[in-house]
């Protein structure tokens, strides 16, 4: 088959899966539905421990930092539900074929349904935290800005990249069943390495590449500063964008290079 030809299967493959949203749509739903089945909070379970979660380390962590508790907690409220939404993109990239398995050998659907599906259920997730922002910024005396309207712009840009990025590691661990455990260890180190739970001032004058060449940075900043009234700067979004052209050209090499033996390697 011929490079044109692939690159034609790969994107109806894609646009395939923008005809059958509903299905990425269902599929993402009911992942959250069947996780919280029988349970009397249902979904809003996310919510409920997010919060304490926030409560907890953000006063530990603000009494370490020895900052003040009514700025601190919306900072820590707004970047690590951002975080959060990344982290949880990036982890279910590796599974996202892998775990359609029993769909991918049964049913003729594009397979960047499952992208779909991965992507619904993270902002599913990231709706139900992130409404303790605005109620965190009300219980410091903060009020709404208006720089919350740039809020979907940078939430538009993570799932960009995620799309691109899922494209990518979903095809390298569908072949290679160690990469989970690498990109375990990626998140983890890169969650340390990015001010989600520290002040981004803290390192910013002694190590400014840690802040302003992390990619990591840019999309929690492009997501969490608009949350806090602060408006991101262009070379943030500059980063964001540059990190999604790369992705996109590697994800779709490989997707359209070996699309056709993810079922032959599940």
């Amino acid at each position: 088959m011929t490079s044109l030809a692939l690159h034609k299967k790969a994107l109806d493959d894609v646009v395939g899966a923008a005809e059958h949203w509903r299905i990425g749509w269902l599929l993402g739903i009911g992942d959250i539905r069947q996780r919280y089945s029988r349970s009397r909070l249902g979904q809003f379970w996310i919510t409920a421990s997010m919060a304490f979660f926030i409560l907890a380390i953000g006063s530990v962590w603000g009494l370490l930092f020895d900052q003040q508790l009514d700025q601190f907690l919306p900072y820590i409220s707004a970047n690590y539900i951002v975080w959060i939404l990344i982290a949880g993109f990036i982890t279910d990239s590796v599974s996202v074929f892998t775990g359609a398995e029993s769909y991918l050998r049964q049913m003729a659907l594009p397979k960047t349904v499952f992208i779909m599906r991965m992507v619904v259920r993270g902002l599913m997730n990231f709706a139900h935290n992130v409404v303790i922002v605005p109620i965190a910024l009300v219980a410091a005396g903060t009020p709404l800005r208006w720089t919350w309207l740039l809020v979907p712009v940078g939430i538009l840009l993570v799932v960009l990249a995620a799309f691109c990025f899922a494209l990518l590691v979903g095809v390298l661990a569908t072949r290679f069943r160690d990469l989970p455990q690498v990109v375990q260890n990626l998140i983890q180190v890169a969650f340390f390495t990015t001010p989600v739970m520290w002040p981004a001032d803290v390192l910013r004058q002694r190590f400014p590449a840690i802040i302003d060449y992390n990619p990591f940075a840019a999309f929690l900043h492009v997501v969490s500063q608009p949350m806090l009234g602060i408006v991101p700067s262009w070379s943030t979004y500059g980063l964001a964008l540059i990190s999604i052209f790369f992705l996109a050209i590697a994800g779709w090499f490989l997707f359209v290079r070996f699309r056709s033996r993810l079922v032959y390697w599940l």
